[in-house]
């Protein structure tokens, strides 16, 4: 019951046209230095891909518009772009959310529940923030998981259920209403991920696959452009850079 309606939501039809890129991005910093990873975004990278889409005269949408438009429940127009990140680093409610609230881009923020707070490695952002965030009309906080697992795939089915039913009940219950996204960590997923994400009660779920989103075999595995394929994204869905 569960694998066939996904298979009737996901199905992509080969005639359409419209395309849509789905970015992810991590941590943003201020610059780099010998402690930075390949997926960092600097603040200067991340204005010049602001400055790029901008130019394009691309339309940032929400995750939830592009959940309704893959749904044929909604249009999702021209040029239309939809930008996440993963991880809940601080680096974002610093560095990125004051660019995003002064563009009035709409963005998502996957969240793995059992770090919030942490003070380990790089500071990840507190459940005070988060709430500010969520309560604003242009962020969307949505679930990675508790403990951002390296593999779901190799977790057993109590361990996954943990992973994908707790992780959304610790945020519904911090922000007081429902969380219908989650993106699996690393992008590791197979279809046995995907029936347990529906089986949760999300409406969504993200990988990492390099293609559009209208790609999609089904509504819970979506698949998203690392920060930096930015360029090969505009040109997958536009055809034009």
């Amino acid at each position: 019951m569960i694998l066939s309606s996904l298979l009737t939501l996901g199905i992509l039809n080969s005639k359409a046209a419209q395309l849509t890129p789905v970015l992810t991005y991590h941590d943003v910093i201020p610059f780099r230095d010998s402690k930075s990873l390949w997926f960092d975004c600097t603040v200067a990278e991340f204005n010049d891909q602001i400055a790029f889409f901008r130019k394009k005269k691309a339309v940032f949408i929400s995750i939830e518009h592009l959940r309704l438009g893959l749904e044929g429940r909604r249009s999702i127009p021209p040029n239309a772009v939809c930008l996440t990140f993963a991880d809940n680093y601080f680096g974002f409610y610093k560095y990125a959310w004051p660019i995003l609230k002064k563009e009035k881009i709409p963005v998502t923020q996957f969240i793995h529940t059992d770090f919030v707070g942490s003070a380990i490695g790089r500071p990840k952002m507190s459940w005070r923030q988060l709430i500010e965030l969520d309560r604003s009309s242009l962020v969307t906080v949505a679930s990675q998981t508790c403990s951002h697992p390296g593999d779901l795939t190799q977790l057993s089915d109590d361990q996954l259920n943990h992973e994908l039913v707790d992780s959304k009940r610790a945020l519904e219950q911090k922000l007081g209403h429902p969380v219908s996204a989650i993106a699996y960590p690393n992008g590791k997923y197979d279809l046995r991920v995907a029936k347990a994400a529906s089986k949760a009660g999300y409406k969504i779920g993200f990988t990492e696959i390099t293609q559009p989103a209208q790609r999609k075999p089904d509504m819970f595995r979506v698949p998203r452009y690392v920060h930096t394929k930015y360029l090969r994204a505009w040109r997958d869905c536009f055809g034009k850079s």
